[in-house]
């Protein structure tokens, strides 16, 4: 977890600070007012005792009851001062953390994206971020708080009593300390476990009910029931588990802190006895020791999550990705006009053993034709940079050489990308055409819209271009949402345009009527097309066919 507290510490460490001074005021107001009003108690009864006896004493009621108020104000203020201000802070640094893991993940290879499911990134990008805010609200501010804390109070014991005040110091300490160590070697592992089946539970109960349909069709529903029963039982186990061991640290630890109380009675009472302190001073020396076992009694509760934590930083650090930059080989793209790709055959699949040199020129038409096995989507991912190079494989491009991982930094910028799926993202039907871009003009949306047959059907929506497509675009026919993703890459400004099968799920007489209408937008870029075979819509005039074979 080391980087998430240099990153805290880098990006808030003036907000981390004042977070502090406030948790710290609320404990010393807290522990002070129990002393006082110990020491304020305990004196009104003596003189209680001394009017009843007839003796004549003079006792000030004003100055410590105006100290008692002032402490008990103090403390409401400072506490709920100090909420709703570390409260922000929290939000702030959550914010910090997604910034920092989106600018880490932007930049990592899509072959190492697409390694994690869905229902792993889900977990990772918000329960995983959600748990590091404990590093600030349960490892930092309480600790130093109350170290602060110690330190004060002993600093203003010495002027009472300093041998006791010596003692003090090191007994809290020595408490503070030992506590936080052992509580951290005892729950780590527990809780580690628990985060782990926590995360498998979340990813089998997500995949259950995207698989519902599946599940019910293949009479099995109850047979993943069964398997997810299962999960919640380790994890109920594990959580047990974890549980016990805070449970017996809280009770060690109560033990510990009674035993010192019982230490702290013995000594004050004997040194009132000997005159070394007055009676209202013993009594606010134990009210002290009450206030402040209060505080530490806390430590156990706040530490054993210290597994859970660490399980999620351990993971969100395998997403912080970065690239291997070779200054002297870098290279920026203005235009992509000719590419001369040369592919070793097992770059696509097993099986393929030829190997693959064909050229890509600005203003030209590649139609890659293949059934299905051959490799033509593996072809699509190497050419878009989806899926890296291997050693043997490489592109020339503009007549540079560039192999992979070292290919031109904004190549991604300059290529665009349809794959064989529709990918609809949870959003409204504008949100998913102008994805990703910072401003596009209305007119050239409703343009796009045109060339794609979809104006009637837009305008047919209760919202528009506002209409929300529901989650995986669940509203949209097969069609519709092919022609969504195809707009959503005409509004794009391209070099190099790969299309895998793009009119699935159209029927041929709408293709064909589509592409002659996109046809003045592709005439000036780079276009491969994969399909099973030659589609009718393409002029082999102005076409180059490319076949691909197994061997």
């Amino acid at each position: 977890m080391k980087f998430w507290f240099a990153l805290i510490i880098k990006n808030h460490i003036s907000r981390v600070s004042i977070g502090i001074l406030w948790a710290w005021l609320t404990m010393i107001s807290g522990v002070a007012l129990l002393m006082l009003s110990g020491w304020f108690i305990t004196a009104t009864a003596i003189a209680g005792a001394a009017i009843a006896a007839a003796i004549v004493i003079t006792f000030d009621m004003y100055v410590p009851g105006s100290g008692i108020r002032f402490f008990a104000l103090s403390r409401t203020i400072s506490r709920y001062t100090e909420r709703i201000y570390n409260h922000d802070t929290i939000l702030r640094l959550i914010a910090l953390f997604r910034v920092t893991l989106f600018s880490q993940i932007a930049n990592m290879p899509l072959s190492e994206l697409r390694q994690n499911t869905d229902s792993e990134w889900l977990g990772k990008l918000t329960a995983d971020i959600d748990a590091l805010d404990s590093i600030l609200i349960r490892y930092i501010i309480p600790p130093v708080a109350a170290l602060a804390l110690i330190l004060t109070v002993s600093i203003l014991l010495s002027t009472i009593w300093f041998e006791f005040a010596l003692y003090s110091a090191l007994f809290m300490l020595f408490t503070l300390t030992i506590t936080i160590q052992c509580t951290i070697r005892s729950t780590s592992s527990s809780g580690k476990r628990v985060n782990s089946l926590l995360n498998q539970l979340r990813v089998q109960v997500i995949e259950h009910l995207n698989g519902v349909l599946e599940l019910h069709s293949f009479n099995v529903m109850h047979r993943h029931q069964h398997s997810i029963n299962n999960s919640i039982e380790l994890l109920m186990l594990a959580q047990t588990k974890l549980n016990t061991k805070t449970m017996q640290l809280q009770s060690w630890l109560d033990w510990l802190l009674q035993l010192n109380l019982l230490i702290v009675v013995i000594w004050v009472l004997s040194a009132f006895a000997a005159a070394v302190i007055s009676g209202p001073q013993a009594i606010m020396l134990v009210m002290m020791y009450l206030g402040i076992n209060e505080i530490l009694q806390s430590v156990v509760s706040q530490f054993s999550t210290w597994g859970k934590t660490q399980f999620a930083a351990h993971r969100l650090d395998t997403l912080k990705y970065s690239p291997r930059v070779d200054e002297e080989n870098s290279t920026t793209l203005d235009t992509i006009t000719k590419i001369d790709v040369q592919l070793k055959g097992e770059q696509l699949i097993k099986s393929h053993e030829k190997d693959i040199f064909f050229t890509l020129n600005s203003g030209e038409i590649l139609n890659v034709i293949g059934q299905s096995g051959t490799g033509k989507s593996s072809l699509a991912d190497l050419l878009s940079g989806v899926t890296p190079l291997n050693n043997s494989s490489h592109y020339i491009v503009n007549g540079t050489l560039s192999t992979s991982p070292q290919i031109p930094e904004n190549w991604y910028q300059k290529v665009s990308y349809l794959e064989q799926s529709n990918t609809i993202l949870a959003g409204s039907l504008g949100y998913n055409l102008c994805l990703g871009l910072p401003e596009i003009a209305e007119e050239k949306v409703w343009s796009v819209l045109t060339q794609l047959e979809l104006t009637q059907w837009v305008n047919g929506l209760p919202e528009g271009l506002n209409t929300w497509l529901g989650e995986s675009g669940c509203q949209l026919s097969g069609g519709q949402a092919r022609r969504v993703c195809l707009a959503r890459l005409l509004l794009r400004e391209p070099d190099l345009v790969v299309l895998d099968e793009p009119f699935n799920g159209i029927d041929a007489m709408m293709a064909a009527r589509i592409w002659h209408q996109i046809c003045p937008w592709l005439s000036s870029r780079i276009v491969v097309v994969f399909t099973h075979e030659k589609p009718d819509y393409i002029d082999a005039s102005t076409t180059e066919i490319f076949e691909l074979k197994n061997t």
